[in-house]
C-alpha cells in the first residue's frame, strides 16, 4: 500500500534513520566538539587566559561556535557521505531493481532520501546551536545573535551542497563515481582556469593568472571555493593599550547563500527529473546518462591535454630545452587524445574500445583541442600588446626591487619601461630556462578597471641599467622608507615595538619592549639614515649591485603600527596568514580584493609589524636605541658575517 503522504514514505524514512544513524551521530559529535565544547573550555579558563576582565573578550571566546570555515568543511564532507548512503541502492543492479519493484513511487523515493539527508545535517546543526546558546547564557553572554546567524547559514549551505550530491548521484552509476563527479563539479572551474591560464602565460609574454581570471571571473561555478571565500564573520577589533579584542562581528555572504539556496531548488528539480527517467540498467555504469559521456571525455580530455602539455614543457625547461608554440600545441593534442582514450576506457570499463566511429571522434577531438589552443594563443597575443593610454590611467605601480606607485605625468616612466620590457620577449622565449626573476606592472584606470602585467627576465637583462627612470624613483628617500615599512607611511600610528640583541651563540642578551613614542622616535631615526643613504644596504640589498653578504647586526628590531584606511600596504601582508583555500584562490587569481599587484589597501583596523635591519653605518638609529636603553651595555653588537 502506498503511503498516505504524497511525497514522503515513512517506512523508507525510518529505514534510512535506523540504517545510517552512525553518520548523523558522528557528525553531531564532531560539531559539538569543534563548536560548543571548545567554546565552553574557553569560558571555563577565561580568567586564567584573559585575566579578571575576561568579560570584554566574550566575542573572542565564542569564535569556535561561529566558525564558518570549519562548519563549511564539515558540510562538504557530510553532504557527500550522506548522499552516497541515501542513494547507494542505485549502484547495485539487484538492490536497484528490488527497491523500484516496491509499491513506492520514484517521487517518494527521491523526496524521502532528500529529506533524510537534510535532516541528517540539520538536526546536528540545531543541537549545536542549542548547546552553544545554553553555554553562552550560563556564562552571562547575551550576544547570541551570531550563533543564530551561524545556524541559518549552515542550514542554507547544507541545502545547496546536498543538492549537488543528489545531482551527481543521478548522473552516475557507481558509488565511487559520485565522489569523483562531486569533486569535478566543485573543482572543474579551478582546473579550467589553471589549464587555460598556464597555456596563456606560456604562449604570451607579460600576462598573468590574475589578468586572465579577471576577464572571465566566474567563481560561482566553484561552489566550495566561493563559499569559503565569501561567507563568514568578520571581526571588528579594538586596540586599548596592550589589549586587542573583538567588539563586533559582521556577517558576510548573505547574498551568496541566498543565490545558492535558489540554485539548489532548481538543482533538486533537475535531479528529480533525471531520476524519474533514469534507466535502471545503467546501474554500475560510470556515467548513467549516455548523452553526458561525450561531454565528460571531451571536457576532461581537453583540459588534461592542456595541463599535461604545460607540465611536459616545464620538464623540458628543466633540461634547458625551450619549445615553441607549435610544438606545445602538438603536445596538447597528443596528450589530450591519450587522456580522452583513458576516460573512454573508464566509462566503458573495458580496454577494448577502438572502433571506426571512435577513430572519427578522435580526429574531431584533436581538431577541437587545436581550436581551443589556437583561441588561447590569439587571445594572449592581443592582450600582451595592449598598453593603456596615459589619459585613461589614474595611477600605476611597478615593482623591480620594490613597489613604486606613480600618478599623473609620472606614469609615463612606467609606460616607457613597459615598452622596454616587451622588447625582451624574443630573447626571453629563447632562454626562458634561464628565468632570473620578474617585474610586475599594475595600472588602475579611471573607470576602475585594472591592467596587470608580469614580465619574466633572464640574466641577460639588467633592469638596474636598462630601466633608469624607475631606478631614479627607487632612489628617492620616501619610496625607500615606504619599501622598508611595506606601506604608505603617511599618518601611520605607532603602537609599540620590541628589541632583541643576540650574542655569537644566538642567545638573546637583551629582550625589551617599548611604547609607541619610542617606536615613533626609532622610525624618525630610520628616515634620517635612509636620507643619509646608509639604511638601504641592510634592508634593500637587491637594488645594490655587488652586495652579496649580510653585514647587519644580530638584532631583531620590530615596530608595530596601524595604517590609515585607504593607504597602500605591501602585498606580502596579504599572503602571510592565508588559509589553504585562500592560497588556492590566490593561485587562481581570485582571492578577495588581494588580486591587484600594487594596489592592496589598509582597512584601517589591522595592526602591522615590520622588522628593521641595521648595521654600523646607521648612526642615527643606533643613537636612539642607546638613548632608550635598547642596546646592551655588556655585550657588543655583532654582525652575521
Amino acid at each position: 500500500m502506498k503511503s498516505k503522504i504524497s511525497f514522503i514514505n515513512r517506512t523508507m524514512l525510518q529505514k534510512n534513520v535506523k540504517l545510517y544513524w552512525p553518520i548523523w551521530t558522528l557528525y553531531t559529535i564532531v560539531l559539538l566538539l569543534n563548536g560548543p565544547f571548545s567554546m565552553w573550555s574557553r569560558f571555563k579558563n577565561a580568567e586564567f587566559i584573559y585575566g579578571k576582565n575576561w568579560h570584554k573578550y566574550m566575542l573572542d571566546i565564542i569564535s569556535p561556535a561561529i566558525s564558518m570555515e570549519a562548519d563549511m568543511i564539515f558540510i562538504f564532507v557530510m553532504a557527500l557521505v550522506t548522499g552516497m548512503a541515501m542513494f547507494s541502492y542505485l549502484y547495485n543492479s539487484r538492490a536497484c531493481n528490488m527497491i523500484h519493484s516496491m509499491p513506492v513511487t520514484r517521487r517518494q523515493l527521491f523526496s524521502t532520501n532528500v529529506l533524510t539527508g537534510l535532516l541528517f545535517m540539520w538536526i546536528p546543526q540545531i543541537i549545536k546551536y542549542i548547546m552553544s546558546f545554553v553555554i553562552c547564557i550560563s556564562y552571562g553572554n547575551t550576544k547570541v545573535v551570531h550563533i543564530g546567524i551561524n545556524l541559518l547559514a549552515t542550514m542554507g549551505i547544507s541545502f545547496f551542497m546536498y543538492s549537488l550530491v543528489c545531482l551527481c548521484a543521478m548522473i552516475t552509476g557507481q558509488l565511487v563515481s559520485v565522489a569523483v563527479m562531486y569533486a569535478v563539479v566543485n573543482l572543474l572551474y579551478g582546473g579550467a582556469v589553471i589549464a587555460i591560464a598556464n597555456v596563456l602565460t606560456y604562449v604570451s609574454y607579460g600576462l598573468s593568472y590574475m589578468e586572465f581570471v579577471r576577464k572571465i571571473s566566474a567563481t560561482w561555478f566553484a561552489p566550495m571555493l566561493q563559499l569559503l571565500n565569501r561567507v563568514g564573520f568578520h571581526p571588528t577589533m579594538k586596540n586599548a593599550g596592550d589589549d586587542y579584542y573583538c567588539i563586533k562581528y559582521t556577517f558576510r555572504g548573505t547574498n551568496t547563500i541566498v543565490v545558492y539556496v535558489i540554485a539548489a531548488a532548481v538543482i533538486y528539480f533537475i535531479s528529480y527529473k533525471i531520476y524519474k527517467h533514469r534507466d535502471l540498467e545503467n546501474a554500475g555504469s560510470f556515467i548513467a546518462i549516455p548523452k553526458l559521456k561525450p561531454v565528460f571525455r571531451w571536457g576532461l580530455g581537453s583540459l588534461g591535454g592542456l595541463i599535461l602539455s604545460i607540465v611536459a614543457a616545464s620538464l623540458l625547461l628543466g633540461l634547458r630545452i625551450s619549445i615553441g608554440v607549435p610544438t606545445i600545441m602538438m603536445l596538447a593534442v597528443v596528450l589530450g587524445i591519450i587522456a580522452f582514450l583513458l576516460l573512454e576506457m573508464i566509462i566503458r570499463k573495458n580496454f577494448k574500445i577502438f572502433s571506426k566511429a571512435l577513430f572519427k571522434e578522435i580526429i574531431a577531438f584533436g581538431a577541437f583541442v587545436v581550436v581551443v589552443f589556437g583561441g588561447i594563443t590569439v587571445y594572449g597575443n592581443v592582450q600582451e600588446n595592449y598598453i593603456p593610454k596615459l589619459a585613461d590611467i589614474d595611477s600605476a605601480c611597478i615593482a623591480i626591487d620594490f613597489d613604486i606607485n606613480l600618478e599623473g605625468k609620472d606614469v609615463e616612466k612606467i609606460l616607457e619601461t613597459q615598452k622596454i620590457l616587451m622588447a625582451q620577449k624574443k630573447d626571453y622565449f629563447k632562454k626562458r630556462y634561464d628565468d632570473s626573476g620578474y617585474i610586475t606592472i599594475s595600472y588602475t584606470l579611471k573607470n576602475g578597471e585594472k591592467v596587470n602585467r608580469v614580465y619574466h627576465t633572464t640574466d641577460d637583462f639588467n633592469p638596474h641599467k636598462q630601466c633608469k627612470a624607475i631606478m631614479a624613483e627607487e632612489n628617492k628617500p620616501q619610496n625607500i622608507i615606504n619599501a622598508i615599512m611595506q606601506c604608505d607611511t603617511t599618518d601611520i600610528t605607532f603602537i609599540n615595538g620590541s628589541a632583541e640583541q643576540y650574542n655569537d651563540k644566538y642567545v638573546d642578551v637583551l629582550n625589551e619592549r617599548f611604547n609607541g613614542k619610542v617606536a615613533a622616535d626609532i622610525f624618525d631615526a630610520v628616515k634620517k639614515d635612509v636620507e643619509a643613504g646608509v639604511m638601504q644596504e641592510y634592508n634593500l640589498q637587491r637594488m645594490l649591485d655587488g652586495v652579496d653578504k649580510d653585514t647587519s647586526y644580530m638584532y631583531n628590531l620590530m615596530l608595530n603600527f596601524t595604517v590609515p584606511k585607504g593607504n597602500r600596504i605591501g602585498k606580502s601582508w596579504n599572503v602571510d596568514g592565508f588559509t589553504w583555500y585562500e592560497e588556492l584562490l590566490d593561485i587562481l587569481g581570485v582571492t578577495k580584493e588581494y588580486s591587484d599587484f600594487g594596489d592592496a589597501r589598509s582597512d584601517g583596523i589591522e595592526t602591522y609589524s615590520v622588522n628593521i635591519s641595521f648595521g654600523e653605518n646607521c648612526t642615527n638609529l643606533i643613537a636612539v636605541l642607546k638613548e632608550n636603553g635598547l642596546i646592551s651595555s655588556k655585550e657588543p653588537l655583532l654582525t652575521y658575517e
